[in-house]
């Protein structure tokens, strides 16, 4: 099985990725390669898909249906095969990021919507300042969930099965929605999305569209309007892995709701 393994070697610029559809000559009889990551500590691994190279590299995102509607050049039929992809952030992707995406999962599949979705976490370095250099590594990459994080989700019902990992020039591409858990973790984001552009692991273009994509969980709370951030539970008790459940389960339905009166008001554009 090819693997793509987590180094400064699997970052490629939009022209490297040009050359390599320019390079290649596509066949519909042949299944070509679905980059998707693995929930594991070491690589990332291509599984087979239907959907050709082309269409992987540049499917547009959901931003892009955005941007068409813009320019008049949105149909329902876009509309009704894209997904908008959410990323959820915090320092060490071992308790909150991590709840985070499983909840909103919960909330989506709840709802009845979890097809316009694709959901992942990660997290920016668990505090090691050059997590996101060329040669750096994360803390907790690899790891299972916090065991006090899942035991409380677990009691109301929300499992956590991911693998903690680090965000990626790829993530910034690749993401419609970059979503912090706290002020910390927007400011990393920013931090290394910059030096990605100045090593030339992501174009201009794309840190420029980042504004657009970073913000807060607590930007979307109801009930805790005024919360600041989702706040660190690591080195408390009990009671903080509880605020985290209460404050994500409030986001996240605000998020939605954020979301599909978005999806609603384009898919109403288009079908006119």
């Amino acid at each position: 099985m090819l693997s793509l393994t987590k180094s400064s070697s699997a970052y490629y610029s939009r022209s490297q990725k040009n050359e390599l559809c320019l390079n290649m000559t596509p066949r519909s009889s042949v299944l070509a390669p679905n980059l998707q990551r693995a929930r594991t500590s070491d690589h990332y691994r291509f599984q087979p898909s239907t959907c050709s190279f082309m269409s992987l590299l540049f499917k547009p995102t959901s931003c892009d249906l955005i941007r068409s509607k813009a320019s008049g050049n949105l149909t329902s039929d876009t509309i009704k095969h894209q997904k908008l992809r959410v990323i959820f952030v915090c320092l060490g992707n071992i308790c909150r990021s991590p709840t985070a995406e499983a909840v909103f999962r919960a909330v989506v599949e709840r709802r009845g919507v979890s097809h316009l979705f694709d959901i992942d976490s990660c997290g920016t370095g668990g505090g090691n300042p050059d997590w996101y250099c060329r040669g750096g590594w994360s803390y907790h990459e690899g790891d299972e969930p916090d065991r006090r994080m899942t035991s409380a989700a677990q009691k109301r019902g929300i499992v956590l099965t991911s693998r903690s990992r680090p965000l990626t020039p790829m993530d910034v591409t690749r993401f419609d929605l970059i979503i912090g858990m706290d002020a910390k973790n927007q400011y990393a984001v920013k931090e290394a999305t910059s030096y990605w552009l100045s090593e030339g692991m992501i174009e201009s273009s794309e840190a420029e569209v980042l504004r657009s994509k970073n913000s807060l969980m607590t930007d979307y709370c109801r009930t805790y309007k005024g919360v600041t951030e989702v706040p660190d539970p690591y080195y408390g008790g009990p009671e903080g892995f509880e605020r985290v459940l209460d404050l994500l389960y409030d986001a996240c339905e605000g998020l939605l709701d954020t979301l599909l009166t978005t999806h609603a008001s384009i898919q109403m554009t288009g079908d006119t």
